[in-house]
């Protein structure tokens, strides 16, 4: 059987969500991300096609012939997945099942689950990374933790971090020839972007850099974890926040380059649908990554972490 040639299921839930509400404002709302990271994905899906899906005419949007034989495929593929996994099968009572962002996942919650399971070895623990936005309603997903605005009307909402961003680098990539003692100085090596180059150019002008443009070149990367591990192997210079690249700091892997850093707009949520609030195993959930959450705040506001920070 031929291997199937897919765009980023991120875009398709984008165009479908835009496409469905003839807005991209109320894509991003359902969606829990912002309008410009909606338009991101569907302009990206647009340049993979080649070919427009929207008519955009100032605030409105409409949909191209393109577009419009797409949509109904997608609506009725997206429901069909959620009824496939709703239909799955039971699972045992005793197992929690809790969806994640991938970034969060690969880079926070599994180096401390062993905690967790330590003090709840009767709880079995079931994580599925994924940055699509489950539908509680069509899943057995009993918790969740996203990544977004925080407006998810299907969910109760518990903000567990806010999100700033700096650049970070291996140590063995700083070359003593190109020295870095200046944000400007940063345009001698390569910048690794994620999902948009929008946040270098963001931080840069945050920085006092004028006209940055040279910063929108460079590896773009779909999730934060990559352009962090590309970061560690010295490929080049990664903004990140403190929630995913700690524990690179505090080893060595990664430094810090300047204490200059810019406010996400997006941060991590504690999510979980009514239905599930009074499960035992979920209380047992919520406890535990609350208290590690105060945890990693107190040790950022002590500095941990930090590396060598440039003002």
């Amino acid at each position: 059987m031929a291997s199937r040639r897919l765009p980023s299921l991120k875009a398709l839930r984008a165009f479908e969500a835009a496409a469905r509400h003839g807005s991209f404002s109320r894509a991003a709302d359902e969606l829990g991300v912002t309008h410009a990271a909606v338009s991101h994905q569907i302009r990206a899906l647009e340049e993979e096609l080649g070919a427009g899906l929207f008519h955009r005419t100032g605030r409105a949007v409409e949909l191209t012939e393109r577009g419009a034989r797409l949509l109904p495929v997608l609506t009725a593929a997206f429901d069909q997945i959620g009824e496939g996994w709703a239909q799955a099968g039971a699972r045992d009572s005793a197992a929690l099942t809790v969806s994640v962002e991938p970034s969060f996942a690969a880079r926070w919650l599994v180096l401390r689950l062993g905690k967790f399971y330590r003090a709840h070895p009767d709880i079995e623990l079931r994580l599925l990374p994924s940055s699509e936005v489950v539908d509680f309603e069509r899943s057995d997903v009993d918790i969740g933790v996203r990544y977004g605005l925080g407006h998810w009307p299907d969910a109760i909402t518990e903000k567990l971090f806010d999100a700033t961003n700096y650049p970070v680098c291996a140590p063995s990539l700083l070359d003593p020839k190109k020295p870095i003692r200046k944000p400007e100085d940063l345009k001698n090596y390569p910048l690794l972007h994620e999902e948009t180059m929008q946040h270098w150019l963001n931080w840069l002008e945050a920085a006092g850099v004028k006209n940055p443009r040279w910063a929108a070149k460079g590896p773009l990367f779909i999730e934060a974890s990559l352009a962090l591990q590309a970061a560690a192997g010295g490929q080049g210079v990664a903004l990140a926040n403190d929630t995913l690249a700690m524990a690179d700091l505090a080893e060595g892997r990664l430094i810090r380059l300047f204490d200059i850093e810019t406010p996400d707009e997006e941060s991590y949520w504690l999510v979980y649908p009514e239905r599930s609030a009074a499960k035992p195993k979920v209380a047992a959930f919520r406890n535990w990554i609350r208290e590690e959450a105060g945890l990693q705040a107190t040790a950022m506001g002590g500095g941990a972490g930090r590396g060598r920070g440039r003002k």
